[in-house]
């Protein structure tokens, strides 16, 4: 008996909500200022994943000049909602139990060091005229 060396898998969701996710993580993209939305967690590593954890990764100054009050404390409440809001919407649009959140990129290059990170919503699409299928 041989035991067959599991290949390398970029993450264990399923193929349409793989294709969703991306979808809607190049929404976000586009809307907030930062490098982008990263897959993170469980859900690269494992079939029995509890959540996808979808992170955002803010430039510093960006996430304090949006979190930051005027007095220097934090806006935790703009955060949590913008997190959740996102988090539900990216949700229903996936059809994954996504759990969002945005990182400065200190916090999140500390966090993730030596861990792997997907990137989300980067896919180009075709550029000019669809093939014909018909031609060939």
């Amino acid at each position: 008996m041989s035991e067959e060396k599991e290949k390398f898998r970029p993450h264990y969701l399923p193929a349409v909500n793989w294709v969703n996710l991306n979808h809607a993580a190049r929404v976000v993209n586009e809307s907030l200022p930062g490098f982008g939305c990263y897959l993170v967690g469980s859900s690269m590593a494992k079939r029995d994943y509890r959540d996808v954890d979808v992170r955002f990764v803010m430039k510093d100054d960006e996430y304090d000049r949006m979190f930051k009050n005027p007095d220097g404390t934090w806006n935790d409440r703009l955060w949590s909602l913008m997190c959740t809001s996102i988090t539900f919407w990216m949700s229903q649009q996936s059809g994954l139990p996504v759990d969002f959140q945005i990182q400065r990129q200190t916090d999140a290059n500390a966090r993730h060091k030596g861990k792997l990170r997907n990137a989300l919503g980067i896919a180009e699409d075709y550029p000019g005229e669809l093939p014909s299928f018909r031609d060939r």
